[in-house]
């Protein structure tokens, strides 16, 4: 039992930082006890892994999940190495993998498979991909090597991210807290989101962030600002003049422009399918891109001055105020119990 224990442990990562829904006494149980079969979802983001582990644990069937990380060996040697590539979901889509080079000699495809997804009414569509020369003897990339690296680019990336995402999320709070909520809606939505429509509306928090974005950044004006309007409607204007005057890079500030422009167009066009009523053309992959180009001009945007600065009260408003009174209301009954 002890060599299957280190086993178990070595696969849930005992040394490693890996998400996993058992213990390592408990997968070694299962395999002392069944033989025990697996497969691999790649590119599944943690609230999907859970999402998924939450409707499947009650399955019979079904002993958890664990992340995969191609830098552990004994992953590498049980999941990558040992579990072929089948297909691939994108989308509503699935594209069965094989091997196009084989269609020469003979056709050998899996149709019996193919219908089955087709009658399954899981996707709305299926195809199939030329996997080619991956996962095979001629594939240079197959080795413990490349997977490593894929890990380690992966973890990189993810601290990069997670570091401009990190700041970007407190100098929003910074700003004003309601930025924070906005893009919280935008987010929420795309996570949350069971059709076409309710997609759709994700431009709409964008939209709702980008408009509060530069009433924080620079507030509307009446007087025009490089000749154009910078009143409350034109927050595309008036973050245009933010950067203006915030650049002396003639590269940068072009850049940035551009960013801007790029992101009104996504938003346009996502509110125009929506008010036409055409929520079928729009695609998640679409809304997604939305929201990496709200991110990263967000984050552009507010790096441009540095944090501090002039506290800003107008979000605070409200409560301040409903004290104050609320503080005046009790001194004023006071004095009436003191005069009578």
């Amino acid at each position: 039992m002890g060599s299957t224990e280190a086993a178990a442990n070595s696969v849930l990562g005992e040394h490693w930082a890996v998400w996993s829904t058992f213990l390592g006494p408990d997968l070694a149980k299962c395999i002392a006890s069944f033989d025990v079969a697996g497969m691999v979802v790649e590119s599944l983001t943690p609230s999907d892994a859970r999402a998924m582990h939450i409707r499947l644990k009650g399955a019979e069937w079904y002993l958890g999940a664990v992340q995969v990380r191609p830098d552990i060996p004994e992953h590498w040697a049980v999941f990558l190495k040992s579990i072929p590539s089948r297909f691939r979901i994108f989308e509503d889509s699935l594209c069965l993998f094989h091997r196009g080079y084989e269609l020469e000699v003979e056709d050998n495809r899996d149709y019996v498979e193919y219908r089955e997804w087709e009658v399954s009414g899981l996707v709305s569509s299926v195809h199939w991909e030329d996997s080619g020369a991956r996962e095979t003897i001629f594939d240079p990339y197959d080795n413990m090597q490349h997977f490593r690296r894929l890990g380690e680019a992966d973890e990189l990336l993810h601290g990069q991210f997670s570091s401009a995402v990190g700041e970007t999320l407190m100098r929003c709070s910074d700003l004003d807290p309601n930025l924070t909520q906005r893009l919280h809606a935008a987010l929420k939505a795309f996570e949350s989101h069971e059709t076409a429509e309710e997609l759709a509306h994700v431009s709409l928090s964008c939209r709702r962030f980008t408009e509060k974005l530069a009433d924080c950044l620079y507030p509307p004006r009446e007087e025009k600002a490089n000749g154009r309007k910078v009143g409350q409607a034109e927050y595309r204007n008036r973050l245009w003049a933010y950067i203006a005057e915030n650049v002396t890079s003639d590269t940068t500030r072009e850049l940035l422009i551009a960013n801007v422009e790029d992101l009104g167009k996504r938003i346009d066009r996502l509110d125009s399918l929506s008010n036409k009523g055409l929520h079928s053309i729009v695609s998640s992959s679409g809304v997604n891109r939305l929201l990496l180009s709200l991110l990263v001009v967000a984050h552009d945007l507010i790096s441009l001055r540095p944090p501090g600065g002039a506290f800003p009260y107008k979000p605070y408003e409200t409560t301040i105020r409903f004290f104050m009174e609320k503080v005046l209301h009790q001194e004023e009954g006071s004095s009436q119990d003191a005069e009578e």
